[in-house]
């Protein structure tokens, strides 16, 4: 009877934690920098008494799970640097007891900033009091391309992606350095890693992604970059996109008469280029008229259509008139989400 008792409590908490685990999951993923934070660590011993904490100045950044209520946080990833090196990097689960090491963590996230103070407890096994302060600011998300990497070696070091900031040169990778391109070893994208393979054109055609690049540890590799993806669009045709990225959006102005400049022309990754649009052209790039009327709802809806290609002048009844013809154009791809 005690055995059965014992099974049973065994199972209660195990269900428990599975669906702990499962609420903290039923969240939003968000890449984080540390604004400001620190870390004390107490020795459980030593030969002096009392035991001197080390103070460490805490910086990097992280990925988080935060749920939809707001009141579990879990860290799939961190990257962390503490100057002096304490050793420290953020718990995958920073609420959860086990194997005798207490951890607990108090958060707040409001607007796009999540200001936290946790605690990692192994005294109990001769192990340090490990406490952590920080206040962390969501990653900027700036638009990207995005290709598979084909080479054959060891994964996590192939079989990822590279990915490079659209409009630019070059692009920082996780290690800090500017390149051409960056490698990352997945792209999350709602709550698993996204496969390119079916969303393009044979892999012809890279992702258009909106997110960030975001340090990753790996035990026995070190640091690679992982990149978190807020959106995803695929290509609507096989053309390889040439030319500025832009996005296109319908700013609201009615007009009675032709031509009426009711679309804004924005260039991607700057902020002080605006033109001013008459037209639309989809129809130019070839692609399905299923795909250009979705992108025609898109722009009627307010919302921002990606796309490569060129400005025409024309003349229309009342003056000239500025139209855009695109070379190709990107539509929304679903993220992942777990049943």
């Amino acid at each position: 009877m005690k055995m059965v008792k014992y099974v049973f409590l065994c199972f209660t908490l195990l269900i428990a934690f599975v669906g702990h685990l499962a609420v903290a999951q039923t969240g939003a993923t968000y890449a984080f920098n540390i604004v400001e934070g620190s870390v004390v660590s107490t020795p459980a011993w030593c030969r002096a008494n009392p035991c001197l904490p080390t103070t460490a100045a805490m910086t990097g950044g992280f990925v988080a799970q935060i749920s939809t209520v707001g009141d579990h946080i879990l860290f799939p990833s961190s990257s962390i640097t503490t100057t002096p090196d304490v050793y420290f990097q953020l718990p995958t689960d920073p609420d959860e007891d086990s194997n005798g090491v207490v951890r607990e963590i108090a958060f707040t996230f409001e607007g796009d900033v999540v200001k936290a103070k946790g605690v990692v407890d192994s005294r109990a096994f001769d192990g340090p009091l490990i406490e952590y302060q920080f206040v962390a600011r969501v990653s900027q998300a700036e638009v990207f391309t995005a290709r598979p990497d084909y080479r054959k070696c060891l994964a996590p070091l192939c079989g990822g992606y590279f990915v490079k900031l659209v409009n630019k040169k070059l692009t920082q990778c996780a290690n800090g350095r500017l390149q051409e391109e960056c490698y990352v070893s997945a792209v999350v994208y709602g709550d698993e890693a996204i496969n390119a393979g079916i969303h393009s054109f044979a892999n012809k055609t890279p992702l258009l992604l909106v997110g960030a690049i975001v340090p990753k540890h790996y035990s026995q590799i070190g640091k690679l970059g992982e990149f978190i993806a807020k959106e995803a669009y695929r290509s609507a045709t096989q053309n390889t996109a040439v030319g500025k990225f832009y996005g296109v959006s319908n700013n609201g102005i009615v007009c009675i008469t032709t031509p009426c400049f009711s679309f804004d022309q924005a260039l991607l990754n700057s902020s002080n280029r605006i033109t001013k649009l008459s037209d639309v052209n989809l129809e130019m790039s070839g692609a399905l008229p299923e795909d250009v009327a979705l992108a025609q709802t898109i722009l009627a809806n307010g919302g921002t259509l990606y796309a490569t290609g060129k400005n025409q002048k024309y003349q229309d009844f009342a003056g000239i008139g500025v139209r855009f013809v695109a070379q190709q154009f990107y539509l929304p791809v679903k993220p992942v989400r777990k049943d």
